[in-house]
């Protein structure tokens, strides 16, 4: 084939530039597979040197198992919302989270080579710093329960909520209702930005910055240190009400707690509903 011939199809394996085609193909002969691994290389270069931007636009994906019982949720960061609109990073995060939930006992996926080659091949198309930092995957544990997930309309937020009930023998008959509720839920620590399920899971470093930050504001304002004392737990307190899932007023009823809406569920379906696990992306 042609010069030209060559860049085109190069071009569209690679979806590099005509002149970094051109450069590759001379580089190499005109021979096309060379001047793929030339280009990938030099990709590999170009995102080493845009490894240092912020990725503050992205895309999620969840992937859920044919029985329902494995969820895969995964998180591409790039620096454009062009980029993650387009239809090659949408399919690179699909395909991340799809082998996710194929090799589901891998403990760290960002550390994962195969993922870090799948991202490598396609990066150079983007022209941008693509980071993988957020990736989990959940199976159902033992016990009548559920996990579901729910996904905001951008693409760049969602959270896995895992329910149990207190069923001990056999399944309750209410899964695909409590199913649902999970959804629910998920959706709220999406919306009202839950960080951790309850105030049992915030590290103590956390809590020793927010009381560091609540004595300063309480000084700042000019109150007395004996005012101080009894001023914090009750702003600790508030941000647990912040940051926490269950301490969150519910966005279904404000007066109450999602822990307490959750309770009501409960006891309308004739079960104990808990909620053994959260994440939200």
């Amino acid at each position: 084939m042609s010069i030209l011939e060559n860049i085109k199809v190069l071009r569209e394996k690679t979806g590099a530039g005509l002149g970094a085609c051109k450069q590759a193909l001379t580089e190499c002969n005109n021979d096309i597979e060379a001047a793929v691994t030339f280009l990938r290389k030099k990709g590999l270069a170009d995102m080493a040197k845009r490894a240092g931007r912020e990725t503050k636009e992205g895309r999620l994906s969840v992937k859920v198992s044919a029985d329902g019982n494995t969820f895969a949720m995964a998180y591409l960061g790039c620096e454009t919302d062009f980029v993650a609109k387009t239809p090659d990073f949408i399919s690179l995060v699909d395909k991340i989270a799809d082998y996710m939930l194929a090799n589901p006992d891998i403990a760290d996926y960002t550390a994962d080579q195969h993922i870090k080659d799948m991202i490598a091949e396609l990066a150079p198309k983007f022209g941008e710093n693509v980071s993988f930092t957020k990736a989990v995957c959940w199976k159902k544990g033992e016990g009548c329960g559920v996990i579901n997930y729910y996904i905001h309309s951008d693409n760049k937020k969602g959270a896995l909520v895992e329910m149990v009930c207190d069923k001990t023998n056999g399944c309750c008959g209410k899964k695909e209702e409590i199913k649902d509720f999970a959804r629910a839920i998920a959706m709220q620590g999406v919306g009202m930005v839950a960080q951790y399920l309850n105030e049992s899971e915030v590290p103590a470093e956390v809590i020793e910055k927010e009381k560091d930050i609540a004595i300063t504001q309480a000084k700042n304002e000019g109150k007395p240190e004996a005012a101080i004392e009894k001023m914090i737990p009750g702003r600790i307190k508030k941000f647990f009400k912040d940051v926490c899932l269950l301490d969150q007023p519910s966005i279904k009823d404000n007066k109450k707690s999602v822990q307490q809406i959750i309770d009501e569920k409960g006891n309308e379906l004739g079960l104990k509903l808990t909620v053994k696990r959260f994440v939200r992306f």
